[in-house]
């Protein structure tokens, strides 16, 4: 990426950094060619601008675009090729298309090991990819391993303080909190957070999503009041840096619900889950993941409130529109739906629910 452009990024200018990519793609494109080298690195200035900036179509369109001619131009191993393959899964991730994301990150994960090394800042950015990627469909233990083994490298090759290093160890929290390890969890996430404050800032992209992943940690072990508060802070900057309708933005507000949930604030968690839900609705699609995320979530709330047949309608809906395959085999498990136990419509949505993570569970 440009250096400029980087920078804008980094400072959370959106609006800046678009506007700059794209009157350099526009006068590379007319200097030097479409198939410039240069002007095939302004397309993906440009696209990773709109991926951040949560315009996931408009970004998939030209990462798309970009690839096809560098695959043509510069050969399918060329590094510039593999970084727009990269982007490219990353998009899919975003957009909730799981299998093609990996699919994907592998290709270029492969190609990169054998073309650049194990120990080539791509290669190891791709690891990372890779294990956010698993998380979610439950394969924490593949994930785990392949996020230490990236962290130890970051640590050797690129310092224990470079951004790419601190993001591993975020994403090492997450997965240490999926798979119910709380303190190590905690203390791991503290740890990126507090370097990421100092080296980064608090409007940074990667600090803002340790903010939010830290007080998603506090919620699981009980302390709502600390959650509730790290959750506020995360979303009062990110509504200023993304805007109030970005998934990042949306997602934070959604652990929030939770936290007032958990403090008995049943209304205020129920308001702020429907706002979010019809934002992602809109913006994202029904069929999105966080959208589905977002109305388990609120089934949980309507739990709490007695509203059996509410709870149950948004679960089934959650399970049919695109929720992780992790959640859908922990739904029978989940202690807040408890009261649904014995429902036989409660017992079908498991049942359902376990027929869509099959195909995840059946490829490990």
């Amino acid at each position: 990426m440009s250096g400029v452009v980087e920078i804008l990024l980094k400072e959370a200018r959106y609006p800046e950094a678009e506007t700059l990519a794209r009157q350099t793609l526009e006068i590379r494109r007319r200097v030097l060619g479409r198939e410039h080298p240069d002007t095939l690195t302004s397309m993906d200035d440009l696209a990773n601008v709109l991926l951040l900036e949560g315009r996931y179509h408009e970004a998939e369109q030209l990462q798309q675009e970009t690839l096809g001619t560098k695959r043509r131009v510069l050969g399918p191993e060329h590094a510039d090729t593999l970084r727009s393959m990269y982007d490219l899964a990353n998009i899919f991730r975003w957009e909730g298309r799981r299998s093609e994301a990996e699919r994907l990150v592998r290709e270029t994960l492969d190609i990169q090991r054998r073309v650049l090394g194990a120990d080539h800042p791509d290669t190891l950015r791709s690891m990372s990819a890779l294990t956010n990627i698993l998380r979610p469909e439950g394969r924490l233990l593949e994930a785990e391993k392949l996020e230490r083994e990236t962290l130890d490298t970051q640590r050797r090759v690129l310092g224990p303080a470079h951004p790419s290093t601190l993001m591993s160890m975020s994403f090492l929290g997450e997965i240490l909190l999926q798979e119910g390890r709380y303190p190590e969890a905690e203390k791991v996430e503290r740890q990126a957070l507090d370097i990421q404050r100092r080296v980064l800032g608090n409007r940074h992209t990667d600090t803002l999503r340790s903010m939010t992943s830290l007080g998603y940690i506090l919620l699981y072990t009980g302390r709502y009041a600390e959650s509730e508060k790290i959750l506020q802070e995360a979303l009062g900057i990110q509504s200023s840096v993304f805007g109030p309708e970005h998934s990042t933005t949306l997602r934070t507000q959604g652990f929030l619900a939770l936290s007032l949930l958990y403090e008995g604030r049943l209304v205020e968690a129920e308001k702020l889950e429907r706002e979010v839900i019809a934002i992602q609705d809109r913006v994202l699609g029904p069929e999105h993941m966080d959208t589905a995320a977002s109305k388990y979530n609120l089934a949980l709330v309507e739990v709490h409130r007695g509203k059996s047949n509410e709870a149950l309608q948004l679960l089934k809906e959650a399970v049919e529109h695109g929720l992780s395959p992790s959640d859908c085999l922990g739904l029978e498990k989940d202690p807040d739906l408890k009261p649904l136990h014995g429902d036989p419509r409660f017992q079908s949505i498991v049942d359902e629910a376990k027929q869509c993570a099959a195909p995840t569970q059946q490829s490990k």
